[in-house]
């Protein structure tokens, strides 16, 4: 049985109707799509960077023999939701969200590696650890 799991980001494009659209996401859109085969559960999350444009997260997680299918069933009922009305306007992806669905990689799926012993004065690192460094100090 397959895992996986749809991350979707998503910004209220009304900011004065916030309130409604997090009361709508969380007792009615995510209860309806709950019903798709293979549905797990499903969380939301909200970015503590509140100035950026990826507002909102939403993992949906799925245990199915075909995670593309649960994904499928999951639109479908999406789409059956807006046709009753069930859907709001004031929604929109986040631009370049880096979202999508994600299947689990099991780890005993491969071998460990046996030793290491990679560069640690790279470019890359160096990069990196300002990155980690600048964010350390903001949090």
């Amino acid at each position: 049985m397959a895992k996986g799991v749809l991350t979707v980001i998503t910004v209220c494009t009304d900011p004065a109707r916030e309130e409604e659209y997090n009361r709508w996401y969380l007792h009615t859109h995510l209860p309806d799509l709950s019903k798709a085969k293979g549905f797990v559960k499903a969380r939301r999350f909200r970015n503590l960077d509140a100035t950026g444009p990826r507002r909102f997260l939403a993992l949906y997680e799925f245990e199915s023999p075909s995670i593309k299918e649960s994904y499928k069933e999951l639109l479908k009922l999406a789409m059956k939701a807006a046709d009753t009305g069930r859907h709001i306007s004031f929604m929109a992806p986040a631009a370049n969200t880096g979202g999508g669905l994600w299947e689990e990689m099991e780890p005993q799926s491969f071998k460990p590696l046996e030793k290491h012993g990679y560069p640690t004065d790279t470019e890359y690192l160096r990069d990196l650890r300002k990155r980690v460094q600048g964010q350390i100090e903001t949090l």
